[in-house]
């Protein structure tokens, strides 16, 4: 977070937004005078970046980077004389009235120290930090200072929020982890995160304010995000409240943090994961897919399952603390969304105290159960669209099941069983008598297996395309080899 006097925004109606900085020149002048001013002090160093700001209308963003900069730096003392030492020797000597009389003291220290005059000139206030050296320049790339400074005027303006709602698209448990940790006050629907502002609140501001500027960097760890804000400043000489978005899809270069592959909270729950992706392929499994209300609490569950419009949720629930599965039963009770749990056996726990599906396990969560239960969920969701689509008309001559399907949002297993007339399904296609008429035409004369098959790979077809038109395939043992006309 930078100081609120070098914060530069533009107003727009009744929004703001900080003036963002995409063009590398002025991180590339202030790392210019930091590399060239290793060995020198840091009051140098502010006038080189002093005598850059003059006359430019730009000089907050010059300052800023500055600051960033500088905080990457190490500076050191310009002595190796005990500075707190020497001060005291030289109270002890009194006050002086004029130059001569201090010129003096300090000859008679610098004898005591063993140093010369100049040493002893130089060692006073070198513990200030206009004295400090500059020893390290750790500068970064100029695209990476813009990151930090464009972080960082977003923490200062956030600073002035009333409140602050966002969402993740993932690392919901850090997310909810941090909030708790620093202390932050929120409130969430199930899809949004809404957290109290510093100028919402009656007092300790500055600390709280802290607070929300640490969770941003949090947020923009996330593949996908949003930060929707009220921000309370100062405009015409009285104070407004405007609004401030900012969406991980918008041109702003902000740091990019490496992915770090999580691991697993126990050898349960991997080895879970594993049966899964191995047979349930035709689902999405996501790990901490997302968060889930629960009267005012949440839940992040381990497990999402995804299909088509289904969502599945499951938690591991193993060995803790009577009170922890006191507060998880508590949970489950206040939330309508449907949850699978996998219950340590051990626990002293019934099938009773959870709403849901319940899976009991001992060392390994037993797969068959919960396929059981995705199997029950896609058919019900095939009972309900068949209920809702009796029949259907189609306008293509031929076209992909899975293609079809996704057009008229259900399940490719729901469009199998409607009835189509004038069409047919074959393998994985939809076809019009029309498009088989087309087929017999360009099959012709041909009577070799493999020239027709051909033919029919082209369209992606099975052998039932050749019982449509009148022709069975006469096979040799166990490969075909021509097909004839139906008698």
């Amino acid at each position: 977070m930078l100081p609120k006097s070098i914060l530069l925004v533009d107003f727009r109606g009744g929004s703001v937004k900080p003036r963002y900085l995409n063009n590398i020149d002025q991180a590339e002048q202030i790392i210019c005078i930091f590399k060239e001013c290793v060995g020198k002090k840091y009051k140098d160093i502010k006038k080189e970046v002093m005598r850059l700001e003059s006359g430019r209308i730009d000089y907050k963003i010059l300052r800023g980077l500055a600051e960033l900069a500088q905080r990457r730096c190490i500076f050191t003392s310009c002595t190796d004389i005990d500075i707190i030492k020497l001060r005291r020797a030289l109270f002890e000597r009194g006050f002086v009235k004029d130059e001569i009389e201090r010129d003096g003291v300090i000859t008679s220290i610098a004898k005591e120290f063993g140093v010369s005059h100049d040493d002893i000139e130089n060692a006073m206030f070198a513990d200030l930090p206009k004295e400090q050296v500059l020893r390290q320049c750790n500068a970064t790339t100029p695209k990476e200072l813009i990151r930090r400074y464009n972080l960082s005027i977003t923490q200062t303006l956030l600073f002035n929020a009333t409140e602050m709602t966002f969402t993740v698209g993932a690392k919901y448990q850090q997310i909810f982890r941090t909030i708790n940790y620093l202390g932050l006050m929120y409130e969430t629907d199930g899809n949004e995160i809404c957290v109290s502002g510093p100028v919402s609140l009656l007092k300790n501001t500055i600390k709280y304010g802290n607070s929300l500027a640490k969770l941003i960097p949090y947020i923009f760890q996330s593949d996908t995000w949003s930060i929707e804000a009220k921000i309370q400043m100062e405009r015409g000489r009285e104070q407004r409240i405007f609004n401030f978005s900012l969406y991980s899809t918008d041109p702003v270069l902000l740091p990019i943090h490496e992915k770090i592959e999580e691991g697993f909270d126990s050898e349960v729950e991997e080895q879970l994961y594993k049966d899964l992706t191995l047979y349930a392929p035709d689902w999405e499994i996501k790990r901490e897919p997302t968060f889930i209300k629960a009267g005012n609490h949440i839940i992040i569950p381990d497990f999402g399952f995804y299909k088509r419009g289904i969502k599945l949720y499951l938690e591991v629930v193993g060995f803790w603390t009577p009170e922890y599965i006191r507060k998880k039963i508590n949970k489950f009770g206040q939330t309508d969304t449907k949850i699978i749990v996998a219950l340590n056996q051990n626990l002293k726990c019934s099938r009773l105290d959870f709403p849901g599906e319940v899976i009991f396990y001992k060392n390994q969560i037993p797969i068959k159960p919960i396929l059981d239960i995705l199997k029950k969920e896609e058919e019900k969701m095939i009972d309900a669209e068949l209920n809702s689509f009796k029949n259907v008309q189609l306008d293509e001559e031929i076209v992909d099941i899975e293609k079809k399907a996704e057009d008229l949002h259900i399940n490719p297993k729901t469009l199998e069983q409607l009835n189509i007339p004038g069409h047919y399904f074959i393998g994985q296609k939809i076809v019009s008598k029309n498009f088989l008429d087309y087929l017999n035409k360009e099959i012709g004369d041909k009577r070799k297996f493999t020239d027709v098959k051909i033919i029919l790979d082209k369209y992606d077809l099975t052998d039932k395309a050749l019982e449509l038109i009148g022709f069975k395939v006469i096979w040799k043992g166990l490969t075909p080899i021509k097909i004839t006309k139906n008698k």
